[in-house]
């Protein structure tokens, strides 16, 4: 089972070889590839990237013009041929492991998504009150807005069975922030099945997020969304697909002893599988 995961990067020269030193060491399995995906990059990130390539062949550099987290995304969708597929944010504010975890409930379900509003979640490092009410804010509007049953849809990490991403993608529009929303939504309409995964989550400096000025744009967006689907609703709900075949565990490096509480995994029912 070879696992796809897409990394999308901005301007991120002083966290992604950091992010990539740990996503190498944690995933080692030789079925893990890693693409790294510039988005308009005007700093180092670029040269770190090919650094870490010429050391790991499993490490891949794509690079495109300023297209938004979103359009990077689809056009690194492109060019994966992993029978999963995953994507998660450049500052490794999920670990490694964490997103091995989603992985191995991907087998079982069709998309998993880290959550950090999952009841069982551990955030190490509290989040500013700004971020904490708008995160608050946005999930409750898009709950109510979508009909959503998802507490965290924007967590920067997912990974979801290459028949979705092949399925889904080409009936998006959004290439904003908004991505995750919209992926959520089609992946419904098809009929497949979403777990919402409870995870280890530490907050990194350096975050470009401005709370009220993206909270905005996103509330302009999503209300874009909303009427994207309204008219343009996506096409036949299939019948639900049948269960994959139990493929082969991909491989995790232990977990340091400071890596924080683990989190018990292996009974899915716990995370609504």
């Amino acid at each position: 089972m070879r696992l796809d995961v897409v990394i999308p990067a901005y301007n991120e020269e002083r966290r992604i070889g950091a992010t990539l030193e740990a996503y190498r060491a944690g995933c080692p399995d030789p079925a893990v590839t890693f693409l790294v995906a510039l988005d308009g990059c005007s700093d180092a990130t670029a040269a770190i990237v090919r650094a870490h390539a010429e050391a790991d062949p499993r490490v891949r550099l794509i690079e495109f013009p300023k297209l938004g987290k979103g359009g990077v995304l689809m056009e690194a969708f492109r060019r994966c041929s992993g029978d999963l597929i995953g994507f998660v944010d450049a500052d490794c504010a999920t670990p490694p492991r964490e997103f091995m975890r989603l992985a191995e409930v991907a087998h079982h379900v069709d998309v998993a998504i880290a959550s950090r509003r999952h009841p069982a979640a551990v955030l190490p490092v509290r989040r500013p009150l700004t971020r904490r009410i708008t995160s608050a804010g946005f999930a409750a509007f898009t709950r109510r807005l979508f009909g959503l049953d998802v507490r965290d849809t924007q967590c920067g990490a997912k990974v979801l069975r290459r028949e979705v991403v092949e399925r889904a993608v080409p009936l998006m529009s959004s290439r904003d922030f908004l991505f995750d929303v919209d992926l959520l939504l089609v992946a419904r309409a098809l009929g497949y099945r979403i777990a919402e995964v409870p995870t280890v989550w530490i907050d990194q400096a350096g975050s470009r997020v401005d709370a009220v000025a993206d909270a905005r744009r996103m509330a302009v967006s999503s209300l874009r969304l909303w009427l994207h689907h309204r008219v343009l609703p996506v096409p036949g709900q299939p019948s639900a697909p049948a269960p994959a075949p139990a493929p082969p565990r991909l491989a995790a490096a232990p977990a340091p002893a400071a890596a924080g509480p683990e989190i018990a995994t292996d009974d899915l029912a716990a995370v609504g599988v």
